[in-house]
């Protein structure tokens, strides 16, 4: 599964626009990227009202589509608040890094954006999934900090701690997933997987990062 960083803080601090510059910098380096936005309302809605699609999902649809030489939109109905975990496994198995906005709660790596021209304090009761900050003033952690304009830096900071190409003579992890939700494995069918894939597909890609493996089945 590709490595997940996730943009966190308060409202208006800059979440968004660290993002829109951090992004480009690192698609330029030839990184593989995929976003996410945590949207917490229910007020959700990523298609224009009016359009042949919307009209679809008003009329009952459970997945639209909207598929064209370009590009490719899906809009599924979901009943729970799907795990970060989960979608990043499903749609985003061909990245190389995925940068989330939000998920303060999940387990993945965070760097907090804060402002203090906004607000007084950053986000209470960090954990040791916090990394770094992006801040225009010293908050007093003992943690990387960037100002704002160090986009470079952050950038320099990301790759080196997430995008180092691994050595393939190291021993993998193996996890397997079902429909996108964890399997728990025995040690001895974690050690078969492990060696299939050591023995025939790493070695064989030049991405970044270990390649995802999708098992299909008729």
């Amino acid at each position: 599964m590709a490595p997940v960083v996730s943009l966190i803080g308060r409202p208006n601090s800059g979440k968004t626009t660290i993002l829109e510059k951090l992004i480009p910098v690192l698609v330029g380096q030839g990184t593989r990227i995929g976003t996410i936005k945590h949207h917490v309302h229910g007020d959700f809605c990523m298609d224009v009202p009016g359009k042949d699609t919307w009209r679809h999902r008003q009329a009952g649809a459970a997945v639209v589509a909207l598929s064209s030489p370009s590009g490719l939109g899906i809009i599924r109905r979901t009943s729970r608040d799907t795990e970060l975990a989960e979608l990043v496994d499903r749609y985003f198995f061909d990245m190389d890094l995925v940068l989330t906005e939000g998920y303060k709660k999940a387990a993945a790596p965070k760097i907090e954006v804060f402002r203090s021209t906004l607000h007084t304090d950053p986000l209470p009761d960090p954990d040791s999934t916090l990394i770094a900050m992006v801040s225009d003033v010293d908050v007093g952690r003992n943690l990387p900090c960037f100002h704002h304009d160090d986009i470079s830096g952050l950038a320099a900071f990301v790759t080196a701690r997430f995008l180092t190409a691994p050595s393939l003579a190291a021993e993998v992890t193996v996890s397997l997933a079902i429909d996108g939700r964890p399997l728990l494995l025995t040690v001895a069918e974690a050690d078969l997987l492990r060696q299939v894939v050591q023995e025939k597909i790493l070695g064989r890609t030049e991405r970044l990062h270990q390649p995802a493996i999708r098992l299909c089945l008729d």
